[in-house]
C-alpha cells in the first residue's frame, strides 16, 4: 500500500495568505533555496540570525556570481519581503477559504536577484537621483540614467576606439614608407638595368635580380628581375642571402633556367646558425649527419641539385648545416671545392666589384629623371 505525504512544503509571503492560529514553529524547516516558481531566493532566519539584511544580501550576490555594488543592493531590496516557509496540507477542507491552514512553519526572507531590463521602484528613484546630479554638472539635459554596466561598456569601446584608430594611423604611416622605399628600389633596379642594356656590360643571358624571399621549408630563394619571379634552389649558393640583397644571374639559351649566380654582397639573414656534420648514412637522395653537440640530422633532398650532391656523398664525410627558425636552410659538402671553381669565383668577385665601382647600381637616382623616361 502506497503511502502519500498529506503535507506540502511552501513560501507564503503574504499575511492573508496563512493561517497561523493553530500553526508552531518547527526548526527542522530551517533551508536555503528557491521558491516553487524558482524567481526568488529565501533563506530562514536562523541562518541569518543577528545579521545585517544588507550583508546578507551582499553575501548572497557574491555567492550568486553577482558583483555585490549598491545597484544591485537596490535590486534586492525593491522584492525583500519577511515571509514564512510553512508545512501545510496538500487539501483544505474548505474550499472557499481564503487563508491556507499551517501547521508548521519558521520565519525566512525572500528577495529577487537582479535581472536585466527589469528596474524596480528604490532602484530607478536612484537612478534618477544620479541622472540629475550629471545634468546639473554637465550643463546637459538627459533623458534619463543609464545603469552602471551599460555605461562602462560604452565607455570602454570608446577607449578601444581610439587606440584602433591611433594605431591604424602608425601603420597606415609604415606602409606609406614601405611602399616608398619599394617603389624607389623598383625603379633604381630597373635603371640600372637599363643602364648595363645600353652598355652591354653583361651578356644578353644575364640579369641584374633582388631576393623578394626566403622559403626555409622548401630550401629555395626567389628572386624578382623585372615582373618575373625565379625560383632557385639554396644548394647552388654559397651562402643564404638576406632579403632585398641583390645578385647577377646567367641564365641558359632560353633564358629561363638560372646556371649560375653572383651576389653584390656576403650578407646573409638573420638569426642563422651554421654546424658541422659529419655524415653517418647515406641512402639514396637522403641521408644522416651528426655534428658536435651529438645532434642527428636527417635530411632528404627537395630539388635535382640536391639529389646530385646527396649521390656522390659518402659516409664521413664533413657537410655544412646552415639552420634558420628550426629548418635546414641550406647544406654544404666541405673540402670537395676544386681548384678551378675556387679561380672562377675569384674572378666573379672581380666583375662585382667593376660594376659597383662604375656605379651602375645607384639606390640614390633621381625619381624625376625616372619619371621622365
Amino acid at each position: 500500500m502506497a503511502i502519500f505525504d498529506k503535507d506540502k512544503l511552501t513560501i507564503i509571503s503574504e499575511a492573508g495568505d496563512a493561517d497561523l492560529s493553530k500553526a508552531s514553529i518547527a526548526k527542522d524547516l530551517s533551508h536555503v533555496d528557491y521558491d516553487n516558481d524558482g524567481q526568488f531566493f529565501y533563506i530562514t532566519v536562523d541562518r541569518i540570525l543577528f545579521s545585517n539584511p544588507v550583508e546578507t544580501i551582499k553575501s548572497v550576490l557574491d555567492a550568486h556570481g553577482f558583483v555585490p555594488n549598491l545597484e544591485n543592493i537596490l535590486y534586492c531590496l525593491d522584492s525583500f519581503v519577511f515571509s514564512i516557509r510553512a508545512k501545510a496540507p496538500s487539501k483544505s477542507n474548505s474550499e472557499d477559504a481564503s487563508a491556507i491552514k499551517v501547521n508548521q512553519y519558521i520565519p525566512c526572507i525572500k528577495f529577487e536577484l537582479p535581472q536585466k531590463g527589469k528596474v524596480g521602484s528604490t532602484l530607478q528613484s536612484f537612478y534618477d537621483e544620479i541622472a540629475k546630479y550629471e545634468a546639473k554638472n554637465s550643463d546637459t539635459t538627459q533623458s534619463g540614467w543609464t545603469p552602471e554596466p551599460q555605461v562602462e561598456q560604452k565607455k570602454k569601446l570608446k577607449t578601444q576606439l581610439k587606440e584602433l584608430k591611433e594605431e591604424n594611423e602608425q601603420l597606415q604611416q609604415q606602409l606609406n614608407d614601405l611602399s616608398q622605399q619599394l617603389l624607389k628600389e623598383k625603379k633604381s633596379l630597373n635603371q640600372a638595368s637599363r643602364a648595363l642594356d645600353s652598355q652591354q656590360a653583361l651578356p644578353e643571358n644575364t640579369r641584374i635580380c633582388r631576393v623578394e624571399h626566403v622559403d626555409f621549408k622548401r630550401r629555395l630563394i626567389k628572386v624578382k628581375s623585372f615582373r618575373k619571379v625565379i625560383d632557385i634552389p639554396t644548394h647552388m649558393l654559397d651562402h643564404v642571402p638576406d632579403f632585398q640583397s641583390r645578385c647577377l644571374i646567367t641564365f641558359d639559351e632560353d633564358h629561363e633556367t638560372p646556371m649560375g649566380i653572383l651576389f653584390f654582397d656576403a650578407k646573409e639573414i638573420n638569426d642563422l646558425e651554421k654546424r658541422t656534420a659529419e655524415l653517418l648514412h647515406v641512402e639514396g637522395d637522403m641521408f644522416k649527419a651528426r655534428d658536435s653537440l651529438r645532434n642527428e640530422f636527417q635530411i632528404k633532398a627537395l630539388n635535382n641539385s640536391e639529389v646530385e650532391t646527396i649521390r656522390a656523398l659518402k659516409r664521413g664525410m664533413q657537410v655544412l648545416i646552415s639552420i634558420a627558425d628550426d629548418y635546414v636552410v641550406r647544406f654544404a659538402v666541405l673540402n670537395t671545392k676544386r681548384p678551378e671553381a675556387f679561380k672562377s669565383r675569384i674572378q666573379e668577385q672581380f666583375i662585382a666589384y667593376e660594376i659597383g665601382k662604375n656605379q651602375l647600381v645607384n639606390p640614390d637616382i633621381d625619381e624625376t629623371q625616372e619619371s621622365d623616361e
